[in-house]
């Protein structure tokens, strides 16, 4: 009986302990150590993408990013799954991938690169590593780290942030390599920013090239926004809820602008849930370049608050940030509609209105002192 106590609670601290753990398996290229073909003097992967060379339509930027997505996503793509599960809240997860990549990666030049040097034979002046070779060249068991330059570390973070539910693009200023995240809801970054995509400012820098940069903080040498921006997969760029200030008769129309890249969607679903109850969720349709649901009527003073996730036909998922209105909040304005003015408009004259009204009522009044006073 005492026996059967001891291997139960040692494989309970077991299966603990492995969930941290990466799995060791073969990479994204098929092999490892991963093989190369030199071409005219530049190593090509089995992609056909030129690890030597950044630019070009077989340069490894942004390409060999998707070397570890969709259906090449392996070891990589695994640790983003396992920061999705264990750290629900999304701000906690973001900060906590940031510190994975920084213990177990640190900078090194790519002519000094030891590993470049086993594959090549010779040095070479630059080199990019996909997201799964560098996972393979660290191992938390023995404590080896991964040794690479800002675009490694940039291809391994964005791999694992997408597995974990992120909207994610890749930075290049001249130079250099990082990435950026949607992630609004983030209190401590020093910029946040509007990489022109409609949804504002909100995007925030992620710089993994040295263990003490924070989530959040953009280099001082990359504050003017001189950079090129790649996005990467898919994501939500937009949504919308109408009417903006629901009343207790009240459906509302949840619309979605899901973008795709290298990625077919399969569904979009939304989930929402009342006053913090079980949540529901609703197959969203297509119509047009949106997706659309409609949340039922809900009693006046209710809190909804509701999220969006898109899955795609090689199982990846996208979550949004979440969103909420509360039922009668607002000014509780009727949804005001004449032909050819928008509600703006019509507000803003009622106010112009009102105050006029205010200001002759205040002059006839002056008046009418005058008048008595008069007589």
């Amino acid at each position: 009986m005492i026996w059967s106590r001891i291997l139960i609670a040692g494989l309970i601290i077991f299966l603990a302990c492995s969930s941290l753990n990466v799995v060791y398996g073969i990479p994204s290229g098929g092999v490892y150590p991963p093989k190369f073909t030199l071409i005219q003097g530049d190593w090509y992967d089995s992609w056909g993408y030129d690890r030597n060379n950044a630019e070009g339509s077989d340069g490894y930027l942004p390409n060999i990013a998707y070397e570890s997505l969709g259906t090449n996503k392996e070891l990589a793509y695994n640790i983003g799954l396992q920061f999705k599960a264990n750290y629900p809240s999304r701000t906690e997860r973001a900060e906590k991938i940031l510190q994975y990549v920084q213990r177990w990666t640190d900078y090194g030049y790519d002519e000094d690169s030891e590993a470049v040097i086993h594959i090549a034979g010779t040095h070479q002046g630059e080199w990019a590593w996909n997201a799964d070779e560098m996972v393979h060249m660290f191992n938390q068991t023995t404590g080896t780290i991964a040794i690479g330059d800002c675009e490694d570390m940039s291809f391994l973070c964005t791999t694992i942030y997408v597995a974990a539910g992120f909207d994610v693009v890749l930075v290049s200023p001249v130079g250099h390599v990082a990435l950026m995240i949607w992630l609004p809801e983030y209190d401590n970054a020093n910029i946040y920013w509007d990489i022109g995509d409609g949804r504002g400012e909100g995007w925030i820098w992620v710089e993994a090239t040295g263990g003490d940069n924070t989530l959040g903080w953009t280099p001082s040498d990359f504050n003017d926004g001189n950079f090129e921006v790649y996005p990467l997969v898919t994501g939500i760029s937009t949504v919308n809820y109408s009417p903006q200030n629901p009343q207790a008769e009240d459906n509302v129309t949840i619309t979605a602008s899901v973008t795709s890249q290298n990625n077919q969607i399969s569904q979009v679903q939304l989930h929402y849930s009342v006053d913090g109850s079980t949540s529901k969720t609703i197959t969203m349709t297509m119509q047009g370049l949106t997706y659309k649901a409609t949340i039922p009527r809900q009693n006046d003073g209710a809190v909804v608050s509701f999220y969006i996730i898109v899955t795609y036909t090689g199982g990846d998922t996208f979550e949004s940030s979440e969103f909420s209105y509360t039922v009668g909040g607002g000014f509780g304005l009727p949804d005001l509609k004449i032909p050819g003015f928008p509600v703006e408009s019509i507000i803003i004259g009622l106010i112009i209105g009102i105050m006029t009204l205010y200001f002759l009522s205040r002059k006839r009044s002056g008046l009418s002192i005058m008048n008595t006073s008069t007589h």
